[in-house]
């Protein structure tokens, strides 16, 4: 039994590193082939895969190498437009053509909306006191 590194061989990103046989890790990538899954022995490449989640593979490289993969933090601009986003999901049913609503309710869910989707979020720079559009009643 030996470390095989489960990755994507276009994208280089890592999906795992499992500990099994040669057989197993071959039927594994086989199956998996529409997802362009490959492996590798571990050993065979440069260095050791200690986080999935911050390190890809090297494509480019012949053997393959490591490479560290910085991961965003999200900034108070892409929390707010996460948080404007999922209130205008939530009130997707006030504008169909089968919605309860009277056409001047639905009138005021379109002013709602528009007023959501005119939100600067851009400009936001904490995450908290943000002022938001008041819901229809």
């Amino acid at each position: 039994m030996e470390r095989y590194v489960f990755y994507n061989n276009v994208t280089g990103d890592i999906y795992s590193v499992r500990t099994t046989n040669s057989d197993r890790a071959e039927r594994h990538c086989t199956t998996n082939a529409r997802m362009n899954v490959s492996c590798i022995l571990e050993s065979e490449i440069t260095g050791s895969v200690l986080n999935t989640r911050t390190q890809e593979m090297d494509l480019t490289t012949t053997p393959y190498s490591l490479k560290e993969v910085v991961i965003a933090t999200p900034t108070a601009s892409d929390n707010t437009k996460r948080k404007r986003n999922q209130r205008l999901i939530a009130s997707d049913w006030t504008q169909g053509a089968d919605s309860p609503l009277s056409d001047a309710k639905k009138i005021e869910w379109q002013t709602y909306r528009q007023a959501l989707r005119d939100f600067d979020y851009n400009s936001i720079t904490e995450d908290h006191g943000i002022v938001w559009p008041s819901k229809p009643s």
